[in-house]
């Protein structure tokens, strides 16, 4: 049985317009400059606390500073309506034939895990997931492989027959650290060049072009 892994944000959902207007609101609530969207390109991908980290003046990342606009965005992200967000063309029709050709599917991310458990009920409230986890307290973040492995262990796969799909360097790098196949998306929030310098061995530029690798 093959497991595909899937990174969350910038792989299967287009989550960048909903996380860059929330931290600017924070940011803007706090008295510090906001940034324009695609900047917010560049900060994501290693889980909220670095979000807000690289999103604060260099000044003013000491840890109180962090942990408070912390605790006020994952507020202001869980009540704020999504208004942007939304599957990437091709997602679902892809997730919905790996079903049924039998293929394991799960999600590992950086997001907290309380609010990728939402976001998965409201966007992909048809496909069956084998294992969704996000970012948990206590346990390492990407790129540590730690999700990785406890996904494998959880569903009983070899590293052999799983695959890890992401959209960053933080996703090749999750997946060389864990020894199991890296593939590279382009249609995310980090660029080919920076896929392949992180060890990616395959790209993809449409979600259809997966099933062909695997």
């Amino acid at each position: 049985m093959k497991l595909i892994l899937f990174d969350l944000d910038g792989t299967l959902l287009d989550t960048l317009q909903d996380l860059g207007d929330s931290c600017n609101a924070i940011l803007e609530q706090y008295g510090y400059p906001t940034h324009p969207l695609v900047a917010y390109k560049k900060f994501v991908g290693n889980g909220v606390q670095k979000l807000i980290e690289r999103a604060l003046p260099q000044e003013a990342r000491t840890e109180n500073i962090i942990s408070t606009l912390l605790s006020a965005f994952k507020v202001y992200y869980e009540q704020k309506p999504i208004t942007h967000t939304k599957p990437y063309t091709g997602i679902i029709p892809l997730l919905q034939e790996l079903k049924s050709l039998g293929y394991l599917i799960s999600v590992a991310s950086n997001k907290y895990h309380e609010a990728v458990i939402p976001l998965m009920a409201e966007y992909f409230p048809d496909i069956s997931f084998d294992l969704v986890l996000g970012h948990r307290t206590g346990r390492p973040a990407k790129p540590d492989p730690d999700i990785v492995f406890d996904s494998i262990q959880t569903l009983g796969v070899s590293k052999q027959d799983c695959f890890y799909v992401g959209d960053s360097s933080v996703d090749m790098d999750t997946a060389n650290n864990a020894g199991v196949t890296a593939i590279g998306v382009t249609w995310g929030f980090r660029d080919e060049d920076e896929l392949r310098q992180h060890g990616a061995q395959h790209i993809i530029h449409h979600p259809q072009e997966l099933l062909a690798i695997l």
